[in-house]
This record gives C-alpha cells, sequence and structure tokens, in this order.
C-alpha cells in the first residue's frame, strides 16, 4: 500500500487531502506537517512514496523542500498545490514534478492527482498549462495541439472543444496528454 505525506500551510488544503485520501482505500496517510523543517525532521523515519505540498510555506519553498526530499528517496511522487504562476509552473516542471494543483483545487482533482502521480503519470490541470503555452509554447507543439489546449484553458468542455474543431472527445484528451507531455520535456531540458 502506498504510504503519503502531506506538508501544508493552509488547512483547506489539507483538509482536501485528507478528504481526498478518505477515498484512495490503496493509499495510507502516514504523517503530515505545516513547515518544511519539520517535514525534513520526520520524512525520513516514515518512507513514504508520495508527497503532497503547498508551494508556499511558512518557513521555506515548497518546490526546494520537495527536490530536497526526493533526493532522500527518488521514487517520490509529489502533487504540489499553489497558485497559477507561470514561474511556479515553469519551476515545477523543470524539476521533475508531476503533478500541479490549484491551490483551491476542483472537486476529484487531489484524488485523480495522486492516483496519477501514483502511476507514474503527470498531473497539471489544463487552464494552468493552456495559460504557459500561451505565453511560451514549446517550440515542438503542433497548432492543433496548442489549438486544443487554449480551447480547454479558457474553460471550454472537452466534449465542446471536440465538436467545435470536428474531432472526437478522445482525440481531445490525446491533444492535451501530448501537450503536458511535451510541455514537461521542454521544462525539464530547459
Amino acid at each position: 500500500m502506498p504510504k503519503l505525506f502531506t506538508v501544508h500551510a493552509r488547512t483547506r488544503t489539507h483538509l482536501l487531502v485528507r478528504q481526498a485520501v478518505a477515498t484512495l482505500p490503496e493509499v495510507e496517510l502516514v504523517g503530515s506537517s505545516g513547515t518544511a523543517g519539520e517535514a525534513l525532521r520526520v520524512f525520513g523515519t516514515l518512507a513514504p512514496d508520495a508527497l503532497t505540498v503547498d508551494v508556499r510555506l511558512p518557513d521555506g519553498d515548497g518546490i526546494d523542500l520537495a527536490v530536497r526530499l526526493r533526493d532522500l528517496r527518488p521514487q517520490l511522487r509529489v502533487v504540489l498545490f499553489g497558485p497559477a504562476s507561470d514561474t511556479l509552473l515553469r519551476r515545477a516542471v523543470a524539476a521533475g514534478m508531476p503533478a500541479y494543483l490549484p491551490v483551491h483545487p476542483e472537486a476529484g482533482q487531489v484524488g485523480t492527482a495522486l492516483r496519477d502521480c501514483l502511476a507514474g503519470r503527470t498531473s497539471y490541470p489544463a487552464r494552468f498549462l493552456a495559460g504557459a503555452l500561451r505565453r511560451d509554447p514549446p517550440a515542438r507543439l503542433s497548432p492543433r495541439e496548442r489549438e486544443v489546449a487554449a480551447l480547454v484553458g479558457d474553460g471550454v468542455p472537452a466534449v465542446e472543444v471536440a465538436v467545435l474543431l470536428g474531432i472526437s472527445e478522445s482525440a481531445v484528451r490525446t491533444y492535451l496528454a501530448r501537450a503536458r507531455a511535451k510541455t514537461a520535456h521542454e521544462g525539464r531540458r530547459g
């Protein structure tokens, strides 16, 4: 059973993570902390497989903390929570973080991101991805991938994007997945 450790300064985010874990019988919550310092002190004794962490902590930077903890456990899967900031998103991707969720995620996003991370997949909400792509698109992104990401990022549901572009809903998901993968690849190279 995968073990999860959480580091959240915000009570609301901590509660959302706990609620998501309650719906995932395959995940065990082994500990939590509200600060980077405390997390560094207890992390090693708990040996978690996954970590959820706020990007902004009272005593440090959540991305830096996640990198340090992953250095201790290279297979650690991380879900970051932070504002919709291109700078933070790029830092997360460049650091190899598999997931980045908004501070106030939509229902179901936390559980989905945890499942995806534990399965070795990335999880970046389309709105975050689309905003970053509009401002700094990876050179290898196809025009269709840019178009789909922009529409979804503007809040158009996948089913409507499919109708607008004359493609299937599964094609919309495929284009988004490709855009996410290319964005993550460009972030690691840059």
